[in-house]
């Protein structure tokens, strides 16, 4: 295989589609809502996720599987063939956890040695004491997820930037990171991470002002024009649906917090709550008012906008928002061929410019990960890229080494 700038995999044809069955198809055939139905693609699909590299997969990095007991453990050995530095650890074991809690506990009754990701009342309430800081060290670290509230760009609510500008302004982010984050988070002002090479420095977030939020309303005509307390222009009642997934917990917390604001202000929003695959089926296909979705980026490689964000990408792509602007379009268009890495952030900059103007989604918070782990651990790193962490650095003195194994007798 060959890594084409470290995004793009090159895999051969025979071993990805050996019968050819997606022959003829594009991308956008590939993803369209319809392609389930044609027998070839369904057939691809079927032996793409029963091909024996799903449980068995090989690599060449530092450590090679060993074993997958699904819903309870993930074992990989350290690869003794492996090319570069040797990792300390002999294995590395992944318990399977869904439930918080019941990780924590596992965690306090010595049956795991590291959880990368807390609660943010774990973080703040749960994981302190002489008992407990005597076995275990934590921190907080940051990797490039931010989350943000989508608004549907089509609907006749959110057509107008100076309503987009509104909602933001009626949503209190910092008292959400203080509320429901318990501190953990920054403001969120861009679609890049503040840690970016091209992230804009100069863009400011918009204020938690209802007052200014109220004024732009009015001048959208968005006005109580029958005193009933909701907002309404051209007879249609500003309500809309907030939409979110069963399993997600930032939207149980924020949704009734936004309603609040919203209320305020002349706005009724109620909860549409889905099963994920479900919700993500439904933004594919623009069924939507609002929505929340996290912004998550892999590396700390430029990223590439335009799918995201291209008018181009509101049909087969991920503008789930229907976020349509001439002058964007051509300046994720001149990033992507423009190689000189200055005038390739001019790009952005004015890029970032447009969308803090526009509005099209609201950026709620840069999301502040906290983890804790065993001190036995020496050399332990948190890294600005996901998953947050590398083991391969990790490494514990013999004297304080709790499992044996037949290399390390």
């Amino acid at each position: 295989m060959i890594n084409i700038a470290n995004i793009l995999t090159i895999i051969p044809k025979h071993v990805f589609d050996a019968e050819g069955l997606l022959d003829g198809f594009s991308y956008k055939d590939i993803v369209a809502p319809q392609a389930k139905s044609d027998p070839k693609i369904k057939t691809f699909g079927d032996q793409f996720n029963a091909h024996r590299a799903n449980r068995a997969p090989v690599g060449t990095g530092p450590y090679k599987f060993e074993k997958w007991d699904s819903g309870r453990e993930l074992i990989l050995a350290r690869n003794d063939d492996y090319w570069g530095k040797k990792p300390y650890l002999d294995r590395i074991v992944y318990r399977i956890i869904t439930d918080y809690t019941a990780a924590l506990t596992a965690l306090k009754a010595g049956d795991a040695d590291a959880m990368p990701r807390l609660l943010p009342i774990q973080y703040t309430e749960q994981t302190g004491g002489s008992a407990f800081e005597q076995q275990f060290a934590k921190v907080k670290y940051s990797i490039p997820t931010e989350a943000a509230i989508m608004w549907n760009n089509e609907r006749p609510f959110f057509r107008d930037k100076r309503v987009r500008q509104a909602m933001t302004m009626l949503v209190d982010r910092q008292k959400i990171i203080d509320g429901i984050r318990l501190g953990l988070g920054k403001i969120g002002v861009s679609f890049l991470d503040p840690s970016a090479r091209d992230f804009n420095p100069n863009i400011k977030p918009l204020p938690y002002d209802p007052k200014r939020a109220a004024e732009l309303l009015d001048e959208a005509g968005w006005k109580d024009h029958d005193g009933d307390g909701i907002r309404d222009k051209d007879g249609v009642k500003f309500k809309f649906e907030f939409l979110g997934s069963s399993g997600s917990q930032i939207f149980k917390q924020l949704s009734p917090v936004l309603a609040e604001e919203f209320r305020k202000a002349g706005i009724e929003i109620t909860e549409r709550v889905l099963e994920l695959s479900v919700m993500l089926q439904s933004l594919k296909d623009h069924r939507f008012d609002a929505s929340t979705l996290n912004f998550s980026h892999g590396d700390l490689s430029p990223a590439d906008a335009y799918q995201l964000w291209h008018s181009s990408a509101t049909a087969g792509g991920s503008n789930f928002f229907n976020f349509k602007n001439p002058e964007a379009d051509h300046l994720l268009e001149q990033a992507r061929l423009e190689f000189d890495l200055e005038k390739r952030k001019q790009l952005y900059w004015r890029w970032q410019e447009i969308i803090n103007d526009e509005q099209p989604v609201t950026f709620l918070f840069y999301q502040e990960e906290s983890a804790t782990y065993s001190k036995r651990f020496q050399n332990v790193q948190w890294l600005p890229l996901r998953p947050g962490y590398d083991l391969n650095s990790w490494w514990v003195p013999k004297g304080l080494q709790k499992y044996k194994s037949s290399a390390n007798p």
